[in-house]
Parts: C-alpha cells; sequence; structure tokens
C-alpha cells in the first residue's frame, strides 16, 4: 500500500492511509515492525508537513509518511517525582 511507490529513505515510506485507519503503527504492525515515526507530506513526496505520534490518526489526507523498524522504540526514563 506504499503511494505511488514513493519511499524516503530504507525505513520511511509514504503510505495510504484508510486501508490502516489512518495511523502509521497500524500500518508497520501489519507487517511485524513497530512504528517510530509519522507524519503528514506536503505533496505526495517526502517533505514533512506536520509531525504525528504513531498512534494518532493522520485524518483528512489520502496518504501519510510512517517510518517502521524491526526493534521496538526505546521507551523514555520515567520521570523522577
Amino acid at each position: 500500500k506504499i503511494d505511488g511507490g514513493v519511499t524516503c529513505d530504507s525505513c520511511m515510506a509514504l503510505v495510504e492511509t484508510a486501508p490502516f485507519g489512518y495511523r502509521c503503527d497500524r500500518y508497520c504492525e501489519s507487517f511485524g515492525h513497530f512504528c517510530v515515526g509519522a507524519a503528514e507530506e506536503m505533496n505526495e513526496d517526502c517533505e514533512v508537513k506536520f509531525h504525528a505520534p504513531c498512534d494518532s490518526e493522520i485524518a483528512h489526507t489520502s496518504d501519510m509518511l510512517c517510518a517502521c523498524s524491526s526493534e521496538a522504540p526505546a521507551l523514555a526514563p520515567a520521570p523522577t517525582p
């Protein structure tokens, strides 16, 4: 479901939104990977219009930029009180 075959580097692609509920985490999970980045693109290319959390819907668009990794992203340490 890569839109127009557009890839930005080895781990980011322009992806059709509808098949994945407008979410990059669902796209990455569809082939056993983890989402490490999500964004709306400017003009069917790799230029970022805005970044979004992986588990948020990027609505009102037909495609999104998703970065996936075979390794789970590192979690930020919990803040100390």
